[in-house]
């Protein structure tokens, strides 16, 4: 017999309240807060055709001294990881002793690009003289996946020891009273000879590529707190920085999948961890697999596991991903970092770990042996906008030993970031939210390449001031192989994705390279019908004559001074309303858009307006900046165009100062 049990209002309510607590969490882990991945791609498709027919892009003009952007900014103390002699053991490189005989002397000589080089672990010298004899214990670290690993068996000695197994190993050590000991994990590049031994197609002339990024740096960022390394970068190394380079969503996984796959991870299979029975990421088309194909030697390598880009949301690899791969190294040290100094592991900074892993990565092979390396740095620019700083000196030291050791001469160097500074307070500035769309990104070629491959350069050359996504930079990574295998190269007839070795057309529009309206950096054209009556568009016509006719007071004996004639065109650039109305991510994916936002002060307008002057009759056009809170109006000589032909309105300056020639009216020939 069954016993009925008395509900009361409270009893019912509360099972009301765990029955939809259920069906949430239910919903969270096994189902879509909008709709499936189908859904949400027809959304964004939709969002990008809306952009059709909104024209070329026009990026906006973001000064890197903006006042209201430098508020934000203060130094951040240095890092402070005290004497090298607290950690007992150091990996190194091993180099290559050859013998030469050279004018009937015996010399020694050392060579590190001779043979393929080695880690060794072993006890530093001073560390023996201060403390005596010393024995270690070494273990290998072994990855068992993306989420566990083991220790494999132990190694006893006073001697070194050579990585062979692993990257990666724990040493425990003690003097010979016992009375002193030390642990530490310890990393350098194992000696594998099946990979020191991989054939190349060409062994004589395989570029190299080098990829380091950082989380969260706009260019502008970029240049503010790390000014060392950009001078460094862009005047010494001659690097070449990508001014229109546009995100396509957002946060780190829609950055980097594209630019690593050529696809959006809703066109990719579904790998995230909360869904039922989706794959590893090990099933998307990784760029570095394409290159181990061709006999590359592969890395990748990415600090702060607990947010990694494949592991986050992700299911990770279910397989090692590259030949070499530090998260196994990152997931071991987690468990030493609270007796550490603040950003430190024993005596060196972090940052600096994962920059002489990559630099030795790059010098532990032949140079006849090609290598594809990916580092991506998260800790110092993830959750702060000014502690990136700290790492200035150190990025330019690596720079500096990366031209000396002669990696540059075969490599292209890609220096980068996934988007700008994402963080509430810059967010909720418009220059923030449009930096934040616009990250650093810079190529560096060799002197050779730039020759050999002439056409190539000279249109990357040419597409440095265009619109460019991670789409391209991914069909500029397969380029790099074409170029080199002599592959015949099949272009489509449209694609979003275009090679920067190719040429970007100038009218590429946002909706061409396919980003979403609130993703989209370039500006909107808001035509003004009625031009006469319209204050800005007066000032900003009177400003660019003003700045004519000063340019060309010098010559006022024979230039005479120009008046305006008639104001034939103007509009006013701004944001797209996706932007600015942008305040955060309303799925868990990061898909679909919270556009809730809409208390941003615009500081900045930006017309175009296309006049006429008397009494040449000359057509300029040009773009000038209106400064609302000073409202004062702006316009460089540079963003002066004439836009109809001077003929010979110029002569009396032709031989005597040729850049004056559209700007300058002869008096006298007239």
């Amino acid at each position: 017999m069954y016993q009925c049990r008395k509900f009361t209002r409270r009893n019912l309510l509360c099972l009301l309240t765990i029955g939809v607590v259920y069906l949430l969490l239910d919903h969270y882990f096994n189902g879509e807060d909008y709709g499936d991945n189908r859904e949400k791609l027809v959304l964004i498709e939709e969002s990008i055709k809306s952009l059709a027919n909104q024209g070329a892009c026009k990026m906006p003009s973001l000064p890197v001294d903006s006042p209201e952007m430098l508020s934000f900014l203060k130094d951040e103390p240095p890092i402070e990881c005290g004497s090298e002699l607290q950690d007992w053991v150091t990996c190194e490189v091993g180099f290559a002793v050859a013998i030469v005989i050279n004018m009937n002397v015996l010399m020694v000589c050392i060579f590190k690009n001779l043979a393929p080089q080695k880690a060794v672990c072993s006890i530093k010298p001073e560390v023996i003289k201060e403390k005596g004899k010393i024995t270690c214990d070494y273990a290998d670290i072994l990855r068992q996946s993306d989420f566990k690993l083991s220790f494999g068996e132990t190694t006893r000695t006073a001697g070194s020891y050579t990585l062979q197994a692993s990257d990666f190993v724990r040493a425990k050590c003690w003097t010979d009273s016992r009375t002193e000991r030390w642990q530490g994990l310890l990393i350098g590049i194992r000696q594998d000879e099946q990979l020191r031994s991989r054939t190349s197609w060409n062994k004589e002339s395989a570029l190299n590529v080098l990829m380091l990024g950082f989380d969260s740096l706009s260019r502008n960022a970029f240049q503010r707190k790390l000014p060392k390394a950009y001078k460094y970068l862009t005047k010494y190394l001659g690097a070449d920085v990508l001014q229109g380079y546009n995100i396509v969503g957002d946060g780190t996984p829609q950055a980097l999948i594209p630019l690593l796959t050529g696809f959006t991870e809703l066109e990719l299979p579904d790998t995230r961890r909360r869904m039922k029975n989706t794959e590893y990421v090990n099933v998307y088309p990784l760029i570095w697999a394409e290159y181990e194909k061709y006999g590359y030697v592969t890395a990748f390598n990415e600090d702060v596991p607990n947010i990694g880009t494949f592991s986050y949301r992700l299911n990770g690899f279910n397989e090692q991903p590259t030949d070499h791969y530090m998260r196994t190294y990152y997931l071991a040290i987690e468990a030493y970092l609270s007796y550490y100094k603040r950003l430190c592991i024993g005596a060196k900074p972090r940052h600096k770990v994962m920059l002489d892993y990559t630099r030795d990565f790059m010098l532990s092979y032949r140079p006849s042996t090609p290598r594809f390396v990916f580092s991506f740095h998260g800790e110092l620019s993830h959750d702060s906008i000014n502690l990136v700083g700290v790492a200035d000196t150190d990025l330019t030291n690596w720079l500096v030993e990366l031209k000396k050791s002669g990696v540059l001469n075969t490599t292209v160097l890609v220096l980068m970031s996934d988007h700008g500074n994402r963080f509430a307070e810059v967010r909720n500035t418009l220059q923030g939210k449009q930096e934040e769309r616009l990250p650093f990104f810079s190529f560096t070629f060799p002197d050779w390449f730039k020759t050999h491959y002439r056409e190539q350069y000279d249109n990357f050359r040419q597409n440095l001031d265009r619109l460019v996504t991670p789409f391209d930079v991914h069909e500029t990574l397969q380029d790099i192989l074409t170029l080199q295998t002599l592959k015949t190269k099949q272009k489509p007839a449209v694609s979003r994705a275009i090679s920067l070795f190719d040429v970007i057309p100038r009218n590429r529009s946002c909706a061409d390279a396919y980003i979403e309206p609130h993703w989209c950096a370039c500006l909107n054209w808001q035509p003004i019908n009625d031009t006469a009556s319209s204050e800005e568009v007066f000032r900003s016509a009177k400003v660019i004559v003003d700045t004519i006719n000063h340019h060309t007071e010098r010559h006022r004996g024979i230039c005479a001074l120009l008046t305006l004639d008639e104001i034939r065109w103007a509009a006013r650039l701004q944001p797209h309303e996706g932007l600015v109305r942008f305040k955060q991510n309303r799925d868990t994916d990061g898909f679909l858009g919270d556009f809730s936002s809409d208390a941003i002060r615009v500081p900045h307008d930006m017309y175009q307006v296309k006049l006429v002057t008397n009494p040449s009759k000359a057509i300029y056009e040009a773009s000038v900046l209106h400064d609302r809170t000073s409202n004062q109006f702006r316009v460089k000589l540079g963003d002066i165009s004439r836009i109809n032909k001077y003929g010979e309105q110029a002569n009396c300056v032709y031989e005597r100062d040729p850049e004056m020639r559209k700007f300058c009216y002869c008096k006298d020939d007239h």
